[in-house]
C-alpha cells in the first residue's frame, strides 16, 4: 500500500580543497588549457635584464587583463655561489687574454667583457657583506580570457609588455598543466629547471611592486574605476585621518556629476547629507529622491535668520589660531564675529569705524530682546531673536550711528527691498530630512546676495551639524569659490575652520570648484584659505583643467603633478582624472549605475540605455 522510501547514498561533503580548487580542466591543448569557461595560458620567464632596476616590473603588474604573476624565491647559501662566481671570472679572463683573442669578433669580445664586469660586480657585492643572500628565482605568468580569440589578443599585448621590461618568456607548450600548478597558492614549483635564475638581495628586491597602484579599502564608497588596473577605487573616508575631500574640474568635465553620485551613495548608507547648491543641479536630484530643497531666492518664503543664535553653536573662537582653539567664548561674541563677515559680504568696502559702530548696533539690537553675553540660549525659540529689520531700525539713529548711513541704504534691500523675503524674518526652514539642499540658483546673477546667502546657509548648517553628533553628516559645498573674496577673506576662513573641526562633530566636508584662481584668491597675511582647505582634504579629485589652472595648482604648491598626471588632466576626457588619497594616486574614471545616470542626467540615460525617462519615472 505504502511505497517504501528509496535508500540513497549520502553525498560526500565538500572539503576545503574542493571549495578553493579551480574549475576542472576540461581540455588540454599544446598551447593552452581550458578551465571551466575560461581559456588559460602559462608562460615561463627564462631571462631577466642583466641589471634590473628597482620596481622595473611595475607596468607588468598593472597589465590590463586577467594576469597572475607567480614568483618563487628560494634562499641559498652564498658560499657556493661565491666559488661559482670566482670560477666564472677565471674562465672569462682566460678567454679574454688568451691567444685566440686576436681573432675574436668585436661583438663576442664586448659580450665577454660585459659578462666579466657583471661577475666582478656580483662578487664584490657578495664579499662586501651587504648582499650575502642569494636567491634562486622562478617566475611564471598566467593569462586567462573568456575566449580563445581574447586570449590571443591578450598574449600579444603581454609579449609587448614583457619585451619592454627586458624579460624573455617562453610559452609552456606541452607542459601547460604543470606550469599552471606553479601559479597556484600551494607553493608548488613544478618545472624549476626551466625557470631557474640567481638573484642577489638587491636584484630580488626589484621584483616586488613597491609602488602601490591600487586604492581599495575593505569597505566604503566606490569612487570610480582605476584605469590603470581596471579595478574599483573603494575608499572609506571615515577611516582616514581627514574626512574631507576637494574636487576641481572645468565646466562639463563631470565635477558636479561626481559630487551628486558620491553624496547619493553616502546618503544611502544612512548618513545625513547637507548641500549648498549655487547651480541648482544637486537640488533637482535631491527632490527626486525625497530630500528637502530649501530655495533661497527673492520670491522664496524660506528664511534663515542670520541673527538667530543656536544653543549648540560651536563656541570655540573661529578667529583663533591653532594654539588657541581650546578657548571657549560666549555665544553672542561668536555670533558677532560671524555677523561681521556677513555684513562685509553685502558691503565690501566697510571701514573699521563702520565696523565698530555696527558691532555697537548689533549688541543694542540683541539687548532690546533681552539677549546678552550671559543669556542661556537653550531657553529661547526662533521667534525670540531679533531680525534684520530690528537692526535696520536701530541704526536709524543718525547721531549715534553717523558712519552707518551708507550701510543702512544697502541693508534696505535685505529688509524691505528685493532680498527681504529670504533674509528678513525668523527662521522657518525644516531640517528634519536626512538629505537637504540649499538651492541658490536664482541668485547666480546677484553675486553679492548669492555670496551672502551662501555664507548664511553655511553658518546655519554648521550650527545644525554641531548640534547632532550621533548621526554622521556630510557637508557639500559646490562652486565654493563663490565666497572666496580677496576683500573679505574671513568668509573663506570660516569654511576653512569648519574643515578643521567637522571631524570632531562626526562629519566630513567636500568642496568643489571650477575656478581654481578664484578659490585661491582669499588670502589674509601669509595664510591662503583656499590653499589651507585643499591641504585639509586628504582626498582630492583633479578632473581636466586648462593650462592656466594647472599652473595655479603648481605655483601655489598645492599638488605636485607628474608629467603623466598632467597629461591625463590635459586631455579633457569627461569624468577622467587623478584621484588622490594621501600619498597614493590613481588614474580614475568616475563610475555610475544606470539608476544614478537616470536621476542625474536623464537625457544621457536615454542615449546610453535606449529607454525613455518619463516624468513619473524620473521621480
Amino acid at each position: 500500500m505504502f511505497k517504501q522510501p528509496e535508500i540513497t547514498e549520502p553525498t560526500q561533503a565538500m572539503t576545503l580543497k574542493d571549495m578553493i580548487a579551480p574549475a576542472p580542466v576540461f581540455q588540454e591543448e599544446m598551447s593552452y588549457i581550458r578551465l571551466g569557461d575560461n581559456f588559460a595560458r602559462t608562460f615561463l620567464v627564462i631571462d631577466f635584464p642583466r641589471q634590473p632596476k628597482g620596481n622595473f616590473l611595475s607596468k607588468l603588474y598593472r597589465f590590463k587583463g586577467n594576469l597572475t604573476v607567480s614568483t618563487h624565491l628560494i634562499p641559498k647559501p652564498s658560499d657556493e655561489y661565491i666559488k661559482q662566481t670566482e670560477r666564472s671570472i677565471s674562465e672569462l679572463n682566460t678567454e679574454l687574454h688568451g691567444k685566440r683573442v686576436v681573432k675574436m669578433k668585436p661583438a663576442r669580445k664586448l659580450a665577454l667583457e660585459q659578462k666579466l664586469k657583471a661577475a666582478e660586480d656580483t662578487l664584490e657585492k657578495l664579499m662586501s657583506g651587504d648582499n650575502k643572500s642569494i636567491f634562486h628565482v622562478h617566475m611564471y605568468l598566467h593569462l586567462q580570457a573568456p575566449s580563445l580569440d581574447e586570449l590571443g589578443r591578450a598574449t600579444k599585448r603581454l609579449k609587448v609588455n614583457v619585451f619592454k621590461r627586458g624579460l624573455r618568456i617562453a610559452q609552456a607548450d606541452t607542459n601547460m598543466v604543470e606550469a599552471f600548478k606553479s601559479i597556484l597558492p600551494t607553493l608548488s614549483n613544478t618545472i624549476p629547471e626551466m625557470t631557474y635564475r640567481n638573484f642577489d638581495t638587491e636584484a630580488a628586491s626589484s621584483l616586488f611592486p613597491f609602488d602601490e597602484s591600487e586604492l581599495f579599502h575593505n569597505r566604503g564608497i566606490i569612487k570610480g574605476i582605476n584605469l590603470t588596473t581596471d579595478s574599483l577605487v573603494l575608499i572609506d573616508q571615515k577611516a582616514l585621518a581627514s574626512h574631507n575631500e576637494f574636487i576641481v574640474g572645468q565646466t562639463g568635465m563631470g565635477k558636479t556629476f561626481y559630487l551628486i553620485k558620491d553624496l547619493l551613495r553616502k546618503w544611502m548608507t544612512g548618513d545625513r547629507v547637507f548641500v549648498i547648491d549655487p547651480e541648482g543641479e544637486i537640488s533637482k536630484v535631491c527632490e527626486k529622491v525625497g530630500g528637502q530643497v530649501i530655495k533661497m531666492s527673492p520670491m522664496s518664503k524660506s528664511v534663515v535668520n542670520i541673527l538667530e543664535i543656536k544653543a549648540s553653536m560651536d563656541s570655540t573662537d573661529l578667529e583663533a589660531d591653532e594654539q588657541d582653539e581650546s578657548e571657549m567664548l560666549p555665544l553672542l561674541f561668536q555670533k558677532i564675529q560671524r555677523l561681521k563677515i556677513f555684513f562685509k559680504l553685502i558691503k565690501k568696502n566697510m571701514e573699521i569705524v563702520e565696523m565698530a559702530q555696527l558691532e555697537k548696533a548689533v549688541i543694542a539690537t540683541y539687548e532690546q530682546k533681552g539677549i546678552g553675553f550671559v543669556t542661556d540660549f537653550r531657553r529661547l525659540n526662533a521667534t525670540d531673536f531679533p531680525i534684520l529689520e530690528d537692526l535696520y531700525n536701530e541704526i536709524e539713529n543718525k547721531e549715534r550711528y553717523s558712519h552707518l548711513q551708507d550701510f543702512r541704504e544697502i541693508l534696505y534691500m535685505y529688509v524691505k527691498g528685493s532680498n527681504s523675503r529670504m533674509f528678513n524674518g525668523h527662521t522657518n526652514v525644516d531640517l528634519s530630512n536626512d538629505f537637504i539642499s540649499f538651492n541658490l540658483k536664482e541668485l547666480e546673477e546677484e553675486s553679492d546676495s548669492q555670496a551672502a546667502a551662501m555664507y548664511n546657509a553655511l553658518s546655519f548648517l554648521w550650527d545644525e551639524i554641531t548640534q547632532k553628533k550621533e548621526q554622521f553628516t556630510w557637508l557639500n559645498v559646490d562652486e565654493a569659490h563663490t565666497i572666496a573674496d580677496p576683500d573679505n577673506p574671513r568668509a573663506m576662513k570660516f569654511l576653512y575652520q569648519i574643515y578643521k573641526r567637522i571631524r570632531k562633530y562626526s562629519g566630513g566636508a567636500t568642496v568643489a570648484t571650477q575656478q581654481i584662481a578664484d578659490f585661491l584668491s582669499a588670502q589674509e597675511g601669509h595664510r591662503n584659505y583656499g590653499q589651507a582647505i585643499i591641504g585639509n582634504s586628504i582626498s582630492q579629485l583633479i578632473l581636466p583643467l586648462k593650462e592656466k589652472d594647472i599652473a595655479d595648482l603648481k605655483n601655489h604648491e598645492i599638488l605636485k603633478l607628474s608629467e603623466e598626471e598632467e597629461l591625463i588632466i590635459s586631455k579633457f576626457r569627461q569624468g577622467e582624472g587623478v584621484y588622490v588619497v594621501g600619498n597614493n594616486r590613481v588614474h580614475m574614471k568616475v563610475d555610475h549605475t544606470p539608476e544614478e545616470m537616470r536621476l542625474i542626467h536623464p537625457e544621457k540615460y536615454e542615449k546610453i540605455y535606449g529607454q525613455k525617462v518619463t516624468l513619473q519615472h524620473a521621480h
